[in-house]
């Protein structure tokens, strides 16, 4: 069984990571919830929620999480049940900072009194501070990407494509992921439930209100940034590509000159015995180079080349 309990005088503290059959029998068979959330528990969520009935609330909110191997971004899942004297956390334990949470609050004595001096709304106001602080620095990953994306855009670089559309997959799986924090803190700042009620709580999940906000906010501009860096990598690409097909016109017209001025000679040869003057040879490939120049600097002198 994958659960770790914290106890205080007034205050109990679950975590459980990739809850079992026995994990869910546990909390059957000690808290009287809603047969619905459980099946919520055990299936994987795509979206945020609340559920608020008379004795608990249920939350279901997703985090940012970036794997190290791919750097894209993928949303992990928290759940929490809080009610009178407990708070209950989730997980599968990929996000090392609630991880580190539980190990330590269970290790050192002045962080559980920390985190479990007041009721469950102060602890649950605690991690999700904790939760949102820990995705800004995923945010700043992003932005340097997004400007490391922006100065490779004017160089001849075949891969600021692939890196865009990461950049834009992240960012709109952020998106989604922090679509709904603010309804559901909104929710819980405006409930009367006692386990929500302590000191500067309103104050406190506005503050948690303002992080989903400057998080949006930024998420907003580096989505227009990278439409914005694709628009221009657009551009840039027609635009060498217009120069290689210029270019390729180009000596297309002058091979095709030489090819038309050989062929006289070798017309000529048939029927004039070319070949038989002296420096025929040398003549045609100085001929040749002429043609070559004037078809050059001609092009030059119309700005074509």
């Amino acid at each position: 069984m994958s659960l770790k309990i914290i106890h205080t005088k007034n205050l109990k503290w679950i975590d459980i990571v990739n809850p079992g059959e026995e994990d869910i029998g546990y909390l059957k068979n000690h808290f009287r919830f809603h047969p619905l959330d459980f099946d919520d528990v055990k299936t994987p969520s795509t979206r945020t929620k609340i559920d608020e009935y008379d004795q608990y609330h249920f939350l279901i909110l997703l985090f940012p999480r970036l794997e190290k191997n791919t750097n894209e971004l993928k949303p992990a899942e928290v759940d929490f049940f809080v009610g009178d004297g407990f708070v209950i956390t989730i997980h599968d334990g990929k996000i090392k900072t609630l991880a580190n949470l539980v190990h330590n609050v269970s290790q050192y004595d002045n962080l559980r009194l920390q985190y479990t001096s007041d009721n469950s709304g102060f602890l649950l106001f605690s991690i999700l501070e904790l939760l949102f602080k820990r995705s800004f620095p995923i945010l700043d990953t992003i932005n340097r990407e997004m400007e490391a994306a922006g100065k490779e855009i004017f160089e001849s670089n075949g891969k600021i494509l692939q890196e865009l559309s990461r950049l834009k997959k992240n960012i709109i799986v952020y998106r989604r992921v922090m679509k709904m924090h603010k309804y559901v803190l909104t929710k819980l700042m405006r409930s009367k439930n006692e386990y929500l009620d302590f000191k500067l709580a309103r104050n406190s999940f506005q503050n948690l209100i303002e992080y989903v906000e400057n998080i949006w906010d930024v998420l907003a501009s580096d989505k227009e940034t990278a439409e914005s860096y694709e628009e221009t990598n657009q551009s840039l690409a027609a635009h060498r590509m217009n120069d290689v097909l210029k270019t390729l016109t180009i000596f297309s017209v002058i091979i095709f000159l030489l090819t038309l001025i050989v062929n006289i000679l070798v017309f000529a040869d048939y029927s004039f015995k070319f070949a038989s003057v002296p420096f025929a040879f040398p003549a045609s490939l100085i001929l040749l180079g002429i043609v070559t120049l004037i078809m050059l600097a001609f092009f030059k002198n119309r700005r074509w080349l």
